[in-house]
């Protein structure tokens, strides 16, 4: 019996690399987003290019589009705008053993981001969120984080350390389950 889930296709050489490159194909209005978060060049901070690039590798649905960013507040808010619903993929540090993996809604994730999501230079995503709603943008009715603990200190490097890449089938596992409608 065959997969019953189709594949997305290969991507071609250099693609699904670089902010906001979209490595999903996505019909005319997709409705559900997923974002990979973080930079893949600093060791445990690029989980979530990890994951996302994953779900892309297994999954083709015209009303999913995944992306890989490396922004924050405003910009990542604007991003999500509209979208039906939404799960952001990042790599977080909460005191937590690097490779726990972390889900729980937007308006939770003071609880494990607590200065990820934001920047000296920019507003955190809780805040550009109340922002955005209040200025009536269309955001996602439902955003959700999966979140792979990091340790600590990021490293220059595209590797993730032990921990975090046995950490990443756990959060594509989850990731799943959600575009599945099977978030527990």
């Amino acid at each position: 019996m065959a997969d019953p889930r189709p594949a997305f296709p290969p991507l071609p050489a250099g693609e699904g690399r670089g902010e906001g490159k979209r490595i999903a194909p996505g019909s005319a209005a997709p409705t559900t987003l997923v974002i990979g978060l973080g930079n893949p060049i600093l060791g445990d901070d690029g989980v979530g290019w990890r994951v996302a690039e994953a779900v892309s590798a297994e999954l083709y649905d015209p009303d999913v589009d995944v992306l890989c960013l490396a922004v924050g507040g405003m910009t990542l808010m604007e991003r999500l705008a509209g979208y039906r619903r939404a799960l952001i993929v990042d790599a977080v540090v909460s005191g937590a053993p690097p490779g726990t993996v972390h889900d729980l809604p937007a308006d939770d994730m003071h609880r494990v981001m607590p200065h990820h999501t934001a920047s000296s230079h920019d507003l955190s995503l809780a805040t550009a969120l109340d922002l955005g709603r209040e200025l009536g943008a269309e955001l996602p009715a439902e955003i959700r984080i999966v979140g792979v603990e990091a340790s600590p200190a990021f490293e220059f490097g595209e590797a993730l350390s032990a921990p975090v890449a046995d950490a990443v089938p756990e959060a594509l596992a989850r990731v799943r389950a959600w575009l599945e409608g099977d978030w527990r």
